[in-house]
């Protein structure tokens, strides 16, 4: 009954988090190994460098290169500032004179005489990467990455969006089945500042409003529809990367798109973390090398022994599953069949597959490594 598939998400009270910081660029290491270092401290720093600006002086000034670059008072390497005169042409015998002022500052980094076109590189900007965990320096790549460990609480989620976060963990006394309302909010949460919300099997757009206004960093719910998301996000977004988008706060869902309650272990977890520190994260990838949005609360039930119920791992007929590919992605059923021979796909790609029955009544072939076992 065995084969390839995705593990179902993790929600853990009490696991190893290893995270990994990295630039984008060479830059430097600011801790040392086995520092102790909390979420919002800042680990690796560098400068990003600052943007090109072409300028086409003789397109401006309607002059020839040649006299352009007998013109030209500035240099390679040489800074000059915005509205700094850089050019100055004679015409009719040096009778009349015209100039041309830079428009941004910045570092003078080539000229070519063929065409004018002088560049500026403008400043380069600083960039600060933080723990984003509270936890110890593990390991250290100078100047370029430290990998923060620290034991605490996992709560994985199917599809989020928005980037990194932290916060507050604000369990919800809703059912998970419940959509949750402005009034559920005002009723339950004393404080919004800094707020994970996390409850319900989805939120309506008065309570996505209310959150936003009121300082919440984060909601994490069952489901969304596409309707919401598209009003949170402000255009149609896709489900293979996210994580970049420019939103007041992080949405996390555990379940799929619709209106699907909330996991009885991600409520279970979230009533005893409630109050904690946290970190979140919506980014998500569901192709080759998966991301899940996740919440992290480091060491908050680490020392506790009373676990969650454990879950299955093995997957037979009658398994709940969820479909983490499109064209059926978030789609929840149950196996009715495990072919054992690989079958050929409409792709091409001869792989394992399993029939299941959606809850939408709807059977369908999917290959294994396209669903993950339900909690």
């Amino acid at each position: 009954m065995g084969g390839a598939y995705t593990p179902g998400l993790q929600v853990s009270r009490a696991t190893t988090v290893v995270k990994v910081r990295e630039l984008p660029v060479l830059g430097r290491v600011l801790v040392k190994l086995g520092d102790k270092v909390e979420a919002k401290t800042a680990v690796l720093a560098a400068e990003l460098p600052g943007d090109l600006s072409i300028l086409r002086i003789a397109d401006r000034m309607s002059a020839d290169p040649e006299s352009i670059a007998k013109g030209l008072l500035v240099k390679p390497e040489e800074i000059v500032q915005e509205g700094q005169e850089i050019c100055k042409v004679k015409y009719f015998f040096g009778f009349f004179t015209s100039s041309f002022r830079s428009p941004v500052s910045g570092t003078v980094e080539y000229f070519t005489e063929s065409n004018a076109h002088l560049g500026i590189r403008q400043a380069p900007q600083p960039l600060s990467v933080g723990a984003y965990v509270s936890g110890v320096v593990t390991h250290v790549e100078e100047g370029r990455a430290v990998s923060i460990e620290c034991q605490g609480s996992v709560i994985q989620g199917i599809f989020g969006v928005g980037g990194e976060r932290m916060g507050v963990i604000r369990a919800l006394s809703v059912r998970p089945d419940r959509i949750v309302t402005a009034t559920d909010l005002q009723s339950q949460v004393s404080s919004f500042e800094s707020a994970i919300l996390i409850g319900g099997s989805q939120f309506d757009r008065e309570a996505i409003q209310l959150a936003i206004e009121r300082g919440a960093v984060a909601i994490v719910t069952g489901s969304i529809d596409s309707i919401s998301l598209r009003n949170l996000v402000g255009f149609e977004i896709g489900v293979s990367v996210t994580g970049d988008e420019e939103i007041p706060l992080t949405l996390i869902v555990t379940e799929g798109f619709g209106t699907l309650p909330i996991s009885q272990s991600i409520v279970a977890l979230a009533k005893e973390l409630d109050g904690k520190p946290a970190s979140v994260n919506g980014a998500t990838q569901v192709r080759a090398g998966a991301m899940r949005p996740e919440i992290i609360v480091p060491g908050a039930l680490a020392n506790q022994i009373s676990p969650l119920p454990s879950t299955t791992t093995s997957l037979g007929i009658g398994s709940r599953v969820r479909i983490i590919r499109v064209p059926y992605f978030g789609a929840q059923g149950t196996v009715l069949e495990l072919p054992p021979e690989p079958i050929a796909i409409e792709s091409g790609a001869v792989v394992r597959v399993l029939e299941a029955k959606l809850d939408s009544g709807e059977k369908v072939i999917v290959p294994r490594a396209n669903i993950e076992l339900m909690l």
